[in-house]
């Protein structure tokens, strides 16, 4: 067993985390880092992160639309199991975080090392993680909980050695158990449930958002997600799609048609109720569609008292609203807009998606994953995915296939492996041949001419003797 492999198992990993908190340089930061770290008996975090599931997520349309978008893109996008044939090559593979910025070194450094493989303990727990959920639903889950909440769980079953089911864990209500301040992470709990039981925490992965607010309490030991930042984007817009559906619904008085000029007369009580009266009458008339005007007295004077959704701006603002989150999670607006100027942008859009939004965050879940599974199935084994099959980057592979084309200093083979497809077995696809008639180069041209030469100077010679 080789000392890669020993580190990702558990029991090695036991071992280089107490080689860690035994380091006197670690003693000494960690007691500044975490000296309150024990002072209650779960870490809370900064924020009520039910809340932005319940007000964002599932309240706010917008919201909705924008992770929604994120989570269906990434779970689109399917994996494969491989084994390690270069761990150099997989450095370089791996440090490789937008792939659309070069494709072409992408795909080969996958290729020199990485083999896919099959019918192994980790193709059947991607092909089932648990009876409840198919790892495509399980990869939407984790970008959803990650983009609402700042943090995914999921909890490996085991048996004596490998990870037999994978469980994506509520992340509202996971919550971190504090060790000492040089161990921070004794475990994680569930809030709000029986018993209150202790999770193993090498049996949990935990895949977070980075948190820039610390305290020595541990709270940056929580994911920050981006819906903190557009909090009050998100407040503002719920608040002005609450006024739009009251106006709509309770539409009531628009204003009063009256003809005093004498602001010096003062109402009775008597005369205040009967106006109470009259203005509950007119509201319920003008919600039953028989107009929103009241009728006080002549000469005719008209007060407006009431202003719609379009007169206060709310529908010109809600596109401000999206515009505000597509930001926060580097998404293009057109990707949302029904304006058909935009239609041409569409494309575009659909490719930033990709290549700026999800493609990063599933590089960092790749991570994490062959981090947390590496533990138990051992460093011989790397779970990617395919970025073969992502239909936005197509034209990429097709500018890819045009321009190996035309690079007659490589040969076949290479050009396969720079697409991703599987090698010829045949050792003439590893050879570089010439323009002409495509001859591998180094051979010389044999055009016939030279032996007809000789054969004609034999008859020749044949006929003078004669």
């Amino acid at each position: 067993m080789n000392i890669l492999k020993r580190i990702f198992t558990p029991h090695a990993n036991h071992k280089e985390q107490s080689f860690l908190l035994t380091n006197e340089d670690w003693q000494i930061l960690a007691s500044m880092l975490f000296s309150q770290i024990n002072t209650s008996p779960i870490i809370n975090p900064m924020v009520s992160k039910t809340d932005y599931i319940e007000y964002a997520y599932a309240y706010n349309s917008k919201v909705y639309s924008v992770i929604s978008r994120r989570a269906t893109a990434a779970k689109g996008i399917p994996w494969l199991v491989y084994r390690v044939k270069n761990a150099q090559k997989l450095r370089e593979y791996s440090g490789m975080t937008n792939k659309a910025l070069n494709l072409q070194k992408a795909l080969m450094l996958k290729e020199q090392a990485l083999e896919e493989v099959e019918n192994t303990p980790i193709n059947k727990l991607i092909k089932e993680p648990n009876p409840q959920y198919s790892w495509q639903g399980m990869i939407e889950g984790l970008f959803v909980y990650r983009d609402t909440t700042g943090d995914s769980y999921l909890y490996g079953v085991t048996n004596a050695k490998d990870v037999i089911q994978l469980f994506l864990m509520p992340a509202d209500k996971v919550r971190i158990k504090p060790g000492s301040f040089v161990d921070p992470i004794k475990g994680y709990t569930l809030i709000d449930v029986y018993g209150n039981k202790l999770l193993d925490r090498d049996r949990v992965m935990h895949w977070k958002y980075f948190n820039p607010l610390w305290n020595n309490q541990g709270r940056n030991l929580y994911g920050l997600s981006p819906l903190v930042a557009a909090a009050r984007i998100i407040n503002s817009d719920n608040s002005a799609l609450n006024h739009q559906n009251s106006a709509f619904n309770n539409e009531g008085i628009k204003g009063i048609v009256t003809g005093t000029e004498n602001t010096e007369i003062e109402y009775t009580p008597e005369q205040a109720e009967k106006m109470r009266k009259k203005f509950k009458r007119a509201a319920q008339r003008a919600q039953d569609g028989e107009g929103n005007l009241y009728f006080q007295r002549p000469p005719i004077e008209y007060t407006e008292i009431g202003k719609s959704p379009v007169d206060l701006g709310v529908l010109e603002s809600s596109q401000s609203y999206m515009d505000a989150l597509c930001n926060v999670f580097h998404l293009h607006p057109a990707l949302f807009s029904s304006d058909a100027s935009t239609l041409d942008n569409l494309k575009e859009a659909r490719k930033a998606l990709m290549t700026m939004s999800v493609l990063p965050d599933m590089d960092d879940l790749r991570h994490t994953l062959n981090n947390f599974l590496g533990r138990y199935f051992g460093e011989q084994y790397y779970i990617d995915y395919d970025v073969m099959a992502i239909q936005e980057l197509q034209d990429d592979l097709e500018k890819l296939s045009a321009t190996l084309k035309g690079m007659d200093w490589i040969t076949r083979n290479e050009k396969r492996t720079a697409t991703n497809y599987d090698r010829y077995d045949d050792q003439a696809a590893d050879i570089l041949y010439s323009t002409m008639n495509e001859m591998p180069l180094g051979y010389s041209f044999d055009s016939g001419f030279d032996k007809i030469d000789t054969e004609l100077e034999k008859l020749r010679k044949q006929y003078q003797q004669n």
